[in-house]
Formats: C-alpha cells, sequence, structure tokens
C-alpha cells in the first residue's frame, strides 16, 4: 500500500528526478510534472494528498501554480520548494496558501518528515 500520493512539480529535470526516487523509496506513488499547467492538468487523475511546487518556473511561476492549486484545491497542501530563502519571500507564499517550504539544496529528512506530516494531515481530514 502507498504512503500516499505526491504531485512533485520542478522544471529542472535532475531535480525531479531525485524527489522521484527519493519519494518512490519512502513508499510514496509519485508523479513529477515539469511545469504549473502540466501539475494542474493531472489533479483530476493522479489526486495528489500533497504538492511539492518549485517556485522559479518558466511559463508559469510557482506563486501563480499556488494560487491556481489554491483555487481548484484549498485542502491540499502544497509545499513550496524555492533556492531562495528569503523571509519576504516565504512570508508570501504562506500567505497564499502554502503549508511549507524547503530550501535548496534539500535536506531529505527535512522533506520527509514535511511530506509524511502533510500527507497525514490530509488523511486526517
Amino acid at each position: 500500500m502507498s504512503a500516499g500520493k505526491v504531485l512533485v512539480v520542478d522544471d529542472e529535470l535532475e531535480v525531479r528526478q531525485v524527489l522521484e526516487e527519493f519519494l518512490a523509496a519512502k513508499g510514496y506513488e509519485v508523479y513529477a510534472a515539469e511545469s504549473g499547467p502540466e501539475a494542474l492538468n493531472t489533479l483530476d487523475t493522479f489526486k495528489p494528498d500533497v504538492v511539492l511546487l518549485d517556485v522559479s518556473m518558466p511559463e508559469m511561476d510557482g506563486v501563480e501554480t499556488l494560487k491556481r492549486l489554491v483555487a481548484l484545491r484549498p485542502r491540499l497542501p502544497v509545499i513550496m520548494v524555492t533556492a531562495n530563502a528569503d523571509i519576504g519571500v516565504t512570508s508570501k507564499l504562506l500567505a497564499l496558501g502554502a503549508a511549507d517550504y524547503i530550501p535548496k539544496p534539500f535536506d531529505l529528512e527535512y522533506l520527509d518528515q514535511a511530506v509524511t506530516i502533510q500527507v497525514s494531515a490530509a488523511h486526517d481530514s
């Protein structure tokens, strides 16, 4: 049985692969999307318990994708992934509805804990 479903959204192939392999090894079912529009299009078919969303992406950035995810699925936890640990950016993301943020480069143990907490909360609600 799956530990939960995680949607990984990042325009960098290497990042998607690392996260997908790490989370799959932890027992999660993972779908990796390379853009905001692709992520939004998967919501009806994949039905994630949590989203890991990169802030800096071409076409539709993480902020816009977050806004649309929150509008479509207000109870879906979104963990923002950013190389910019600026407190102003972080505050803005949390105010827009992000459940948490994880700075790059990843602390994989922290990422595992953050995903576990959000998946558990999603299953409890």
